[in-house]
């Protein structure tokens, strides 16, 4: 797991789309991490649905380029027809990311989903699993569908002490060594035995594909279930913790029975798998299979607790780049966290350390007494954010970042990372206009965005 921060940054970016029939909320959180490296999308057409999760590490940039490169190859061609098709699929992608040289890798959690063609038909589900991201399927009564997986899920944990991972990690050249805490570890570092990206892993062994200490080789499974069944992909920031599948499925369960909508029941799993202890990034997908409504994809950002602003830098950072996910800036996303707690503060039912903690927060953004909507109350909430910018970043609990944005070149270091995300968004928009690519973080390898050369 990579670097953490004093305080976890609680913004969800909230994803919600309605079309043919599926229903689908995503939320994901920067959780404790230094900086939100997952991914996502939501794909759907006539004839299939295709539903991921990309668990990025090391960088955003593998989630980002597979999210985007799937979304394009599906969009050209089609659904994959067979499980070969799927694999060099996946052969294709990694082998182009790899190519591009540049670093980081990603786990990905992926389904595609065919609706019955007439009453009374299954829904047909082909889970494809490259690393520990999750894929389960749970009933509207809170029971889990047992898919034979890791912990009951539809897919197995790739991780470097299965034994048959093990056996290919060796036969290829690379070793299984426990470290940091005890877990299992390809040549003692990496957590996972299969993931797109990573080339320092896939140097020995060989020629082929699958045959290399860390592949993205995916494991592929065939279910069917009922339209009243819904669908969970999860990074393993889920799980991390101390909160398993069948819980997951559980609280999912109960809160779409009490009619909450599914963005803020991904929210919800979120925000548990935190207090679960979980200290990574999270992010959660839900996908009902027998919607009725139609909608267009709705973006929404619901900014957490800000009192780590002033006092960690990399947690300002962190938190304006969650704002940005969710296409706000910082100032917005401080005056909407504002405005969400002055209301939270009334509720008769929190108990008295909530309400305590409420009003210490909206004492420290300044109780503007502003109208809202004018422009002297944003104009309060810009000047309180640039006011964490003064920080000396080697002042956050002895911890340095040199990537920090207001160290020396701090300001040059703003203006490209803005340059390469604007330019990012630009280039993968064009491409994938056509299907739902999720929030995902900068500096994503433009070069290796890339058509397809082939078909399936």
């Amino acid at each position: 797991m990579g670097a953490t921060m004093s305080r976890p940054v609680l913004t969800a970016v909230v994803e919600r789309v309605s079309s043919k029939g599926y229903t689908v909320g995503m939320a994901e959180i920067n959780g404790w991490r230094n900086s939100m490296e997952d991914a996502h999308v939501i794909h759907i057409r006539d004839d299939f649905a295709f539903f991921a999760v990309f668990d990025g590490h090391g960088g955003g940039e593998c989630s980002v380029y597979c999210a985007a490169e799937f979304t394009q190859r599906l969009e050209e061609y089609g659904c994959p027809t067979t499980d070969a098709d799927v694999t060099e699929l996946c052969r294709d992608i990694d082998a182009k990311f790899l190519d591009s040289g540049v670093g980081s890798g990603t786990t990905g959690a992926m389904c595609i989903v065919h609706r019955p063609t007439k009453p009374g038909d299954k829904v047909k589900l082909r889970v494809i699993n490259v690393g520990d991201s999750r894929v389960m399927l749970g009933r509207r009564n809170g029971e889990i569908v047992d898919g034979g997986g890791t912990d009951q899920g539809l897919t197995i944990d790739h991780k470097p002490d299965n034994p048959s991972e093990r056996d290919r990690i060796y036969r290829c050249g690379g070793t299984v060594e426990s470290s940091m805490g005890g877990v299992p570890r390809v040549n003692g570092d990496l957590a996972v035995s299969r993931c797109f990206g990573d080339r320092e892993y896939k140097q020995t062994g060989g020629p082929a594909f699958e045959d290399r200490p860390v592949t993205a080789c995916p494991e592929q499974g065939r279910f069917e279930c009922d339209e009243a069944d819904f669908l969970v992909i999860c990074c393993d920031g889920v799980s991390e913790g101390s909160f398993p599948n069948p819980e997951v499925v559980k609280l999912i369960a109960t809160q779409l029975e009490q009619g909450v909508d599914p963005g803020l029941v991904c929210r919800a799993v979120c925000l548990k798998a935190e207090q679960e202890n979980s200290k990574d990034n999270v992010t959660c997908m839900v996908v009902l299979l027998n919607s009725k409504t139609e909608s267009d994809k709705e973006l929404e950002l619901i900014p957490g607790p800000v009192t780590a602003i002033h006092d960690d830098p990399k947690f300002l950072t962190a938190y304006e780049a969650m704002a940005k996910r969710g296409k706000k800036t910082l100032a917005e996303a401080v005056e909407l966290r504002y405005n969400n707690i002055t209301k939270e503060r009334l509720d008769t039912s929190l108990s008295k350390d909530d309400r305590e903690a409420l009003e210490k927060e909206c004492s420290l953004l300044g109780e503007p007494n502003i109208p809202e909507g004018g422009p002297e109350r944003a104009q309060h909430f810009v000047d309180w954010s640039k006011s964490g910018y003064a920080m000396d970043p080697e002042d956050s609990m002895g911890q340095g970042d040199g990537g920090f944005f207001d160290s020396p070149g701090g300001t040059q270091r703003r203006a490209e990372q803005d340059q390469r995300e604007d330019q990012w968004q630009e280039e993968v928009g064009a491409q994938t206009g056509a299907g739902y690519v999720g929030s995902t973080p900068p500096s994503a390898p433009a070069h290796a965005v890339s058509g397809a050369n082939a078909g399936w």
